[in-house]
């Protein structure tokens, strides 16, 4: 190229240069923001990190931050920062201890904020977080922009498009890469820096942070004090034992909330040697049943919750909840009666019904956390009934007509070897919600520090030798038998204090 040339294309050559330079500036912020490692936080016993959401259209150049709680989704903060580059607030799990109360929430009289000696310790956390993090951001994506320099130029050297370009020239390019990613990132987080620090600075307790939830009211104590119980149940028909053996002098209530003499609670009672006391009702959610009264046989049922919290001895609380709230009969229904549930609209259903029980089972567990005798809660999970085999009379509708529509019911069709089939459309969506609800109690039980246990029925699901669940044919279809109780019994044993 002559120098007339090269004088008539400088213009291009370098808006060409500045555009590549802008390119991996914007490149290497991007993948800053995806790389660079949240700032550990500690306050209150409680380990928080903090890091940044990255900008989109949809965010603007102003709005809310986002916190991350307990791995439940995100919610906004109630600040609100300049910059389309704003603080994100992740905390996976609840620490119990003495100090927590002042990070979780704090009260207000006469509209006056009233907080724990020491609180202004979170805000400053916070903001020292938020500075760290943006520190290591800007360094990160200066470093990411010269090693994106390099491998564009070699991969535009590699394809002869290179041009003879010199060594200075590769240098300035270089250091204006590193230079432009800093300049970017910089201006960027500036603007959301300026208001961040101040902001998250004032921040002393986490309601301030992310406002404060439409909580159920906390149910008042129900009954005469007791202290003569060490467990305590709560739940629905798994724990109050439905559709087995009769109680032999059943209360009203008993009868209401049909619990047998069979339940789990009663071998708890026989076996570990301690005073049990069942407050499980069929039908229970969190809503009715746990946390409000549940309407029964023509009783109103006051708050499980309510009469666990007259119970000043109570060393345990059991818990058996969620079915009801997500409607896991209606699916198990649904599949049964229909050619497939597989299908999206099923899955979006349960996810929202998921998503609501969620929130209602944080209510539950914070409630089980503010006991004043700070019991050892166990959460039980639910067993899978469903074993291997899918063609016996305990999965055959009694009342449906010989043989019934196509695809009704689990078991293969007559005269048709479907059984694969069958199983990826029906078993295999069921197990998948039933797994995604495991995983909700557990999620939420171990952020509150609560156990766990899982029942396991290996071996003896429905059409097998000796199934612990009830049939189609019998009072409660897919309720644990009396055998069934007692293997809920042994996954909880071991948990029993002594």
């Amino acid at each position: 190229m002559s120098f007339a040339d090269w004088r008539r294309r400088r213009p291009a050559i370098w808006a060409g240069r500045l555009a590549l330079v802008v390119a991996v500036a914007l490149a290497a912020m991007t993948l800053a923001l995806a790389v660079t490692p949240k700032a550990g936080v500690s306050v209150f016993g409680q380990s928080v990190a903090v890091g940044a959401v990255p900008p989109s259209l949809s965010l603007g150049l102003s709005g809310p931050g986002q916190a991350e709680l307990f791995g439940e989704g995100m919610v906004e903060t109630i600040q609100h920062f300049d910059g389309p580059i704003r603080p994100l607030i992740v905390w996976k799990r609840f620490n119990r201890n003495d100090d927590a109360a002042a990070f979780i929430q704090s009260g207000s009289a006469d509209g006056h904020r009233t907080v724990s000696t020491g609180s202004a310790e979170v805000g400053r956390e916070l903001a020292a977080g938020w500075t760290r993090y943006f520190g290591w951001l800007v360094a990160i994506a200066g470093l990411l922009g010269g090693g994106l320099y390099l491998v564009t130029a070699g991969a535009v050297a590699l394809l002869g498009r290179d041009h003879g370009r010199s060594r200075a020239v590769h240098l300035g390019l270089f250091g204006a890469s590193v230079a432009a990613a800093l300049v970017m990132t910089l201006g960027f987080t500036a603007l959301t820096v300026r208001t961040a620090v101040h902001q998250l600075g004032s921040v002393t307790s986490l309601s301030d942070l992310v406002g404060a939830a439409n909580l159920a009211p906390l149910p008042a104590a129900v009954g005469p004090e007791r202290a003569d119980t060490d467990v305590v149940v709560i739940g629905d028909s798994t724990a109050a034992g439905i559709g087995n053996t009769p109680i032999r002098k059943p209360t009203r209530e008993d009868n209401a909330c049909q619990r047998s003499a069979d339940a789990y609670a009663t071998s708890l009672q026989s076996i570990a040697g301690v005073s049990v006391l069942n407050l499980a009702c069929s039908s229970a959610t969190v809503a009715s049943g746990l946390l409000g009264p549940q309407p029964a046989a023509g009783l109103t049922l006051p708050p499980q919750v309510g009469v666990l919290r007259s119970v000043q001895s109570a060393k345990v609380v059991v818990v058996s909840i969620g079915a009801n709230d997500v409607g896991w009969s209606d699916f198990l229904r649904y599949c049964y009666g229909l050619p497939r549930c597989d299908d999206e609209a099923s899955n979006k259903l349960f996810q929202s019904r998921l998503d609501a029980f969620k929130i209602q089972y944080a209510q539950l567990l914070q409630q089980l956390s503010d006991l004043p005798t700070h019991p050892q809660v166990i959460v039980t999970k639910y067993y899978d009934p469903l074993g291997s085999s899918f063609d016996c009379p305990a999965l055959q509708d009694p009342q449906a007509e010989a043989g019934g529509p196509p695809g009704y019911g689990f078991g293969p069709d007559p005269g048709k070897d479907n059984q694969g089939d069958k199983v990826k459309k029906k078993i295999q969506p069921l197990r998948v919600e039933l797994a995604r609800m495991n995983a909700v109690l557990e999620q939420g039980a171990e952020a509150f520090g609560f156990t766990v246990v899982q029942p396991r029925f290996d071996g003896h699901e429905l059409c097998t030798d000796q199934p612990w669940v009830q049939g189609m044919r019998d009072t409660a279809p897919f309720h644990p038998t009396a055998a069934g109780e007692l293997a809920i019994t042994a996954a909880i044993l071991p948990q029993l204090p002594g």
